[in-house]
Order: C-alpha cells, then sequence, then structure tokens
C-alpha cells in the first residue's frame, strides 16, 4: 500500500534582486521588516539551485524533491505521473511571488523544443498595484520589420516598440514562450510558470553594478526565440461558474497549468483532486484547509500548499467574505476546462481565450 503524504506547505525561499522592493513584506508578511531589495519568493520550487524544503509537520525540512522520489505516484496521482514528471524528472511547474521597485529588464524565453535552453510559459496574477501600474506583455509591430523591433528592442529605443498595459488588483495575464516583457515598477505578482529558470535578456535599461558593470544581454539567443508578431490577447479575461457554496473564476488554461480562482464563499467548500495533484494559493484573506482525516491546516495571505493527488477531497473554510483562493494543477483540458465550461453555457472561443494568444 502506497503511504499518502499530509497536505505540504513549503519555506519560502527569498532572493535579492537589484529590482526588488519591500512588498514581499509589507503585504504579505515574507521576510523581514526593513528589507528594501527582495525581489522574489519562490513558493514551491524543483530546482537544483533553489529545491523547496517542506514546512511543518512529520516531513519537516524533506525537499520536494525527496518527496518526489518517496512518494511520486502519490503526490502527482498514479496516471498521470510519468507524463507530469517528462525527462528531466521534476516537478513540472515552478511558483513565486515576484515584487518589483523598478523595473525589470525587457527579456524572453524559448518554448518547447528549443535547443537553446528550458522551455518556460508563464501566467500572472496581480496581486497589488500602484496607481498607474503597468506592465510589458508583447510588441507594436505594424509598420516595422523584424530586424526593425529587434534594433529597437536591444536599445533605449525599445519604448518605441513595447505594448503597455495598465494595470489593477485582480488581472490576470498569459505569457506564452516566446513574447517579450517586462514586469514594471510598483507590481506584486504571483507567478505560475514551467519549471524553467532560463531568460534572455534583450535590455536592462542601462543597470549597472556596484562596480558598474552591467549585466549580461543575450541578443542573439533572444532575436532566436522572439515572437515579433503584434498580438492583442495577452490580458485573460475570466469565466466564472456559481457553485453552490462559492464562485470559481477560471483565469488561465493550457496544457502546462490551469488556474481557477475560487471566492465568494456562502459556506465551506469542498475540493477534489480527482487523482491529480493540486496547489493552492491565499490571495486574499484567509483560510482553514481541512482533510478527510481530519488535519486541518490554517493559511494566510500569501500561503501556498500542495495538496498530494492521493488526498482525495479537502475541505476549505473560508476566514472572512473578502477570502480568495487560487487553485491550480496540470489539466486534462477536455475534462478539466472545458466540460466544466460548456456545461455553464461558456461558448468554444471563450474557452479558447483562456490559453491566450495562438503562436506559430
Amino acid at each position: 500500500m502506497t503511504l499518502c503524504p499530509p497536505l505540504l506547505k513549503f519555506r519560502p525561499i527569498l532572493l535579492d534582486k537589484p529590482w526588488g522592493g519591500d512588498a514581499l513584506w509589507r503585504v504579505l508578511r515574507k521576510g523581514h521588516p526593513g528589507e528594501k531589495s527582495m525581489g522574489e519568493s519562490w513558493e514551491l520550487s524543483d530546482r537544483a539551485e533553489a529545491c523547496s524544503a517542506v514546512e511543518g509537520g512529520p516531513l519537516q525540512g524533506t525537499s520536494l524533491r525527496d518527496l518526489l522520489a518517496r512518494y511520486r505516484e502519490a503526490i502527482l496521482g498514479e496516471a498521470s505521473a510519468e507524463d507530469l514528471l517528462g525527462e528531466s524528472g521534476h516537478f513540472p511547474l515552478l511558483y513565486k511571488f515576484i515584487s518589483a521597485r523598478q523595473k525589470l529588464s525587457v527579456q524572453v524565453h524559448p518554448s518547447t523544443g528549443s535547443l537553446l535552453g528550458e522551455a518556460k510559459t508563464e501566467c500572472w496574477y496581480v496581486v497589488d498595484a500602484e496607481p498607474g501600474a503597468e506592465l510589458i506583455v508583447g510588441v507594436v509591430s505594424k509598420g516595422k520589420t523584424r530586424g526593425e523591433i529587434l534594433e529597437r528592442l536591444k536599445s533605449p529605443r525599445c519604448e518605441e516598440v513595447l505594448h503597455r498595459w495598465p494595470v489593477k488588483k485582480g488581472d490576470v495575464f498569459f505569457i506564452p514562450a516566446g513574447t517579450v516583457h517586462a514586469i514594471t515598477e510598483g507590481l506584486l505578482l504571483y507567478e505560475v510558470q514551467q519549471n524553467s529558470d532560463t531568460t534572455f535578456r534583450l535590455y536592462d535599461w542601462g543597470r549597472v553594478d556596484a562596480k558598474g558593470n552591467p549585466r549580461a544581454l543575450h541578443l542573439e539567443e533572444a532575436a532566436e526565440v522572439a515572437d515579433l508578431q503584434g498580438r492583442g490577447d495577452y490580458q485573460i479575461p475570466s469565466l466564472r461558474v456559481e457553485k453552490i457554496s462559492h464562485a470559481e473564476d477560471y483565469l488561465v488554461a493550457c496544457p502546462y497549468f490551469a488556474l481557477v480562482k475560487w471566492h465568494g464563499f456562502k459556506k465551506n467548500a469542498r475540493l477534489e483532486t480527482h487523482g491529480k495533484f493540486r496547489v493552492l494559493t491565499v490571495v486574499s484573506g484567509s483560510f482553514t484547509a481541512t482533510t478527510e482525516e481530519g488535519e486541518a491546516m490554517p493559511l494566510e495571505l500569501g500561503d501556498t500548499v500542495l495538496i498530494p493527488a492521493c488526498l482525495k477531497e479537502v475541505r476549505l473554510d473560508a476566514g472572512g467574505p473578502d477570502a480568495e483562493i487560487i487553485v491550480s494543477f496540470v489539466p486534462d483540458m477536455d475534462k478539466d476546462v472545458r466540460e466544466p465550461l460548456r456545461h455553464a453555457g461558456y461558448g468554444e472561443k471563450a474557452v479558447k481565450a483562456l490559453s491566450g494568444p495562438a503562436l506559430p
């Protein structure tokens, strides 16, 4: 008989960044007061350079990699374990919060099949945004050749071709691999992405380190993988499904990941895993997650918990009317996305929009 691990909460991995700020502490209470350059909090990561370890409980200190070695099918599900781990043998997704006091570099990531590095498709949920905050996603290509766009992207003239989007709390953006993008100042984002850390920088706003040295750029690699077609469907309109106990907003759904925000709780709700792992992240208020065995775990704003596939059902009790939690997983697009949304009355066009722009 395969042992079933409990609910799994991990110790955040905090990373200083030259563009980081104080929002991770100020909003989410991650890190320590007074920290002014904390850029990222990796909540769930299976990377050699930053592997998550369990926080609390009987598995305290156990790394995610060791958990997968010991409980692979129990965590991922018997039917999907091999497909999810792929050739790397690592957990398929990486979860993080990003706090930007300054603009990040203009960058791009390779797509599946590229020989230049690991593929990275990602999405952003805006947790907090200062008035006037913007995101850079995609390019403005009308009337310009690919060569002209590339020349601008690697110079201060990049502003002429970058597509800026005004943003507010609760907005969702889908960033397919190959999309030119940059997070800008005044933002706190929740990011879900393929398990990759391959980034090619095109422009870094003239930023230098303490010794006056600029960060490395990767112009040739970026030029090879960048999608430079002007597209307008990176911002995803959510699709709502009303339940008896709560509402579910489908935020993003693609073959790599799906995100559904649960909110508007009228009473406790039951989350069924259907034999697949689920990841929960609190983006407003608080919750208590309780297993069928009676294990209860309090969850505060910014907390992330991995629900192993072997736990068939978890009860979610909202701490107040403002409580919101994002449920994410690797979907079966037909069973997990199209069927419930069609049943709720949505057409194929609306459902397809959850996967963002169709890239070549």
